[in-house]
């Protein structure tokens, strides 16, 4: 993969000289092929799509100016395309390492949760339990998005203290308290993102809002139809819910549904079934 992307970077290079040769011509075609090539490769369909769609529609038989224009302006174009392909597959890939961390760090409390109900654990070993969630969570919501802001005033809240009983060596009160409203932040900043990189493989693209604990995502065709669909993330019980007002589902809809739908029938309904099941199908 390093060397198609090297190659890509390549061909987004010669864009420039490309502006010089003749418009539309056996350079352009040449590279054009290339290019496309590269793209299926590395993006699917839907990024040889966008790139396809960047070709010019009309052309002039009396005016040579205007060819020139509309061929440097496909050229900026493509170039455009292929730049923001690039940044979105380099961010993905950038955020993989931190994305495998973060189900990690859940898998690791979801494992000795009921122990940690149960406080059956040793005051030191859910003390560190209780440092990598948080360590973990700084490390990502550290920006102004609501989950972050939201972080940021848990933290600003009354100090978490851990005391052992006396003589025990284990936590006085229920240790699980500490860990909840940190963890349902968690779970809720990982499944929104595994929602959304899957529902960007299947071409659709998607617009994050809060509204109270609460997350909104907006689903959409990248065709420009006004059609959307509409999931909400419970922010309080982890509930994911495909909200459809309409007496018929849509297409968008049910296209939605099925892809938060398991191969064996299973309909993913929590946040902890969109981490675990979803981002290692």
């Amino acid at each position: 993969m390093d060397k198609q992307l090297s190659k890509l970077k390549e061909q987004i290079s010669k864009i420039e000289e490309l502006e010089a040769t003749k418009n539309w011509g056996p350079e352009f075609q040449l590279w054009k092929t290339k290019t496309e090539k590269l793209v299926s490769e590395i993006f699917g369909e839907e990024g040889l799509r966008l790139f396809k769609q960047q070709q010019t529609r009309t052309t002039s038989y009396i005016d040579p100016g205007y060819n020139t224009r509309q061929y440097e302006k496909e050229l900026g174009n493509r170039k455009k395309i292929l730049e923001g392909l690039l940044d979105d597959f380099e961010e993905e890939s950038s955020s993989d390492d931190t994305a495998s961390n973060s189900v990690d760090v859940l898998k690791e409390v979801w494992q000795k949760e009921s122990a940690i109900k149960e406080n059956l654990l040793p005051t030191n070993e859910v003390k560190v339990l209780h440092a990598a969630l948080m360590s973990h969570l700084e490390s990502i919501l550290n920006d102004d998005s609501l989950p972050s802001l939201r972080f940021k005033k848990m933290k600003a809240g009354k100090p978490i203290t851990w005391w052992s009983a006396e003589g025990s060596g284990y936590p006085i009160g229920n240790p699980w308290e500490r860990f909840q409203p940190f963890l349902d932040l968690l779970e809720q900043h990982e499944a929104e993102k595994t929602i959304k990189n899957r529902l960007k493989v299947e071409g659709l693209f998607v617009e994050s809002r809060s509204q109270g604990d609460d997350l909104h995502l907006l689903i959409g065709k990248r065709d420009g139809s006004a059609e959307k669909a509409h999931i909400i993330i419970d922010g309080k019980t982890g509930e994911i819910r495909v909200e459809d007002n309409q007496q018929e589902p849509t297409e968008l809809i049910s296209r939605v549904e099925a892809i938060l739908t398991l191969p064996s029938g299973k309909k993913i309904k929590t946040t902890r079934e969109a981490i675990e099941e979803i981002s290692e199908s």
